[in-house]
């Protein structure tokens, strides 16, 4: 006969996908009629954009188009821009297709050469990574104890953590955008987008989010001879449906860009057109809870032959959100450009790996510098530096997994220095999801044999000499007797014998 022990659901992710592709960018142009003609390429860049993802007949479909924005000068050493888009499309093989599957994605560029075949025609080569990742939320059963008086049962009290909801939700978020007492636009030469998540609340199964969508523009002004700069900072306030969410639960939001288009309104009766931004916005949300198990890890029965089953499980015992700000002082050397003014300075910042070890998370970071500028002789160059560095953060308790690291730039500065050097000012956030996993063999199923009793000792006493080390659970077994009846014979507690000890064995009879 077999007994059904009692079950508790764990919610867990579970991945269906998690991989990388790379992207081939591959663009001969001629430039538009209204472009200038080249007279010096100064920087190309390539901007992917996502405009769906979609899972259908056991695939992941994305599909999207990279921009390309080369930058360069013309005969009146004037700086200008010139735009390509290439579509492209990928598609990704699932093992299997939930139906409450969660995408994400990211984009990377890998490398881009861009070559001046003529004055008026480009040739641009490069790459960039694909990032696709599907969960889904499941969940596995911890196996606690059931009703039936002649099992004897070795348990334990867990803390576990269990997802209680994974949702998903996209929306378009962006502004107008004036120049202010700046100089009008005429044309935007780049255009940097990136979001931030500052708080959020639970409350009936939503998340009330608010963040900050920050847009930086480089663009030339017939009012002036040089580029300038203007930083925007685009309040966002949101309430994403979240089944399942509680308050009180642990919540990880992150957010993505999966496209952003920057332009001027057309508006030809406006001195001082403005400038739209339009953002596509995903937001991805986990809420755990905690929730007190008992656990099974072994079981007999005390009058016929046991049969277990045994399944291996890995517990979150404790789950957490880390985050911290890190500033990062550095200084670059900008080789011999000569440099007298910079124009605009960027940075981007990549996750290259995330380790706990001695109560501290250990993030490696990469710094990605992109420098705008004008040289001695007034001419425009481009520099591109990189610093890789790592940052711990203190954890107060036992952790042995980082489950997933969101990075934001949140501010940078910087400094010209008379050696040919840039001092460099970055201040960082990061935000981990952190969990403490156990493995434990638990039993799934016990299965008693009715026909065949065990067989018991005469004497309802057995005289048994333990070792230090051997456990009490072990010599229960052994003798298909009950542990509380050894423990209260023998005026002892705990499992473990810290000593060569002699122990009297109450036996089970077969009238009991």
């Amino acid at each position: 006969m077999e007994f059904n022990l009692n079950k508790t659901p764990v919610g867990i992710i579970s991945p269906v996908l998690d991989t990388v592709a790379e992207q081939p960018v591959d663009i001969d142009f001629t430039l538009p009629d209204f472009c200038s003609d080249i007279e010096k390429i100064i920087r190309c860049k390539i901007s992917p954009k996502i405009f769906s993802r979609n899972i259908s007949g056991g695939k992941l479909q994305i599909d999207g188009s990279v921009v390309v924005t080369v930058l360069y000068t013309d005969d009146n050493n004037k700086l200008r821009a010139c735009e390509q888009n290439m579509s492209f499309s990928s598609s990704f093989a699932l093992k299997s297709v939930p139906d409450n599957a969660v995408i994400e994605t990211g984009t990377k560029c890998e490398y881009v050469n861009c070559r001046a075949l003529s004055r008026r025609r480009l040739s641009i080569h490069g790459a960039f990574s694909l990032y696709a990742k599907v969960i889904f939320k499941s969940s596995f059963d911890l196996f606690s104890p059931c009703d039936d008086e002649t099992l004897e049962y070795n348990t334990r009290s867990v803390t576990c953590y269990s997802l209680d909801s994974l949702c998903q939700e996209q929306f378009n978020c962006g502004d107008e955008l004036q120049v202010g007492n700046k100089p009008s636009v005429d044309c935007i030469l780049d255009a940097q987008a990136k979001i931030n998540i500052t708080s959020t609340k639970v409350v009936d199964e939503k998340l009330m989010l608010d963040g900050e969508l920050g847009v930086k523009l480089l663009y030339t002004s017939s009012e002036s001879d040089s580029p300038d700069m203007i930083d925007y900072i685009i309040p966002v306030s949101r309430v994403i449906d979240c089944e399942g969410l509680k308050s009180g639960d642990i919540v990880y939001p992150r957010a993505e860009i999966l496209s952003c288009d920057i332009r001027l309104k057309n508006d030809i009766l406006s001195d001082n057109p403005i400038v739209d931004a339009d953002c596509r916005v995903c937001i991805t949300v986990e809420g755990y809870s905690e929730k007190e198990c008992e656990i099974v890890l072994d079981a007999f029965s005390t009058k016929h032959l046991t049969e277990i089953q045994r399944t291996r499980v890995t517990i979150p015992e404790n789950i957490s959100v880390v985050s911290d700000n890190t500033m990062r002082k550095d200084t670059v050397s900008i080789g011999d450009n000569n440099v007298s003014e910079i124009i605009d300075f960027r940075c981007v910042c990549h996750n290259e790996s995330s380790t706990i070890s001695n109560n501290n998370l250990n993030t490696c970071y990469k710094l990605i510098f992109n420098i705008l500028a004008v040289n001695s002789d007034n001419r425009y160059v481009d520099i591109e530096r990189s610093v890789e560095f790592s940052a711990e953060t203190e954890i107060n308790d036992d952790f042995n997994e980082v489950k997933n690291v969101s990075l934001y730039v949140q501010s940078v500065s910087y400094r010209l220095t008379g050696d040919n050097n840039i001092e460099t000012r970055c201040e960082l956030k990061t935000a981990a999801l952190i969990s403490d996993n156990r493995q434990y063999s638990i039993v799934s199923s016990v299965d008693i044999d009715e026909e065949s009793l065990i067989k018991t000792p005469d004497s309802s006493l057995v005289l048994y000499f333990a070792e230090n080390g051997e456990s009490l659970w072990d010599i229960a077994k052994m003798y298909n007797t009950r542990l509380k009846r050894i423990t209260e014979e023998n005026t002892i507690s705990g499992d473990i014998l810290r000593e060569d000890t002699m122990l009297m064995i109450p036996t089970i009879r077969e009238a009991e």
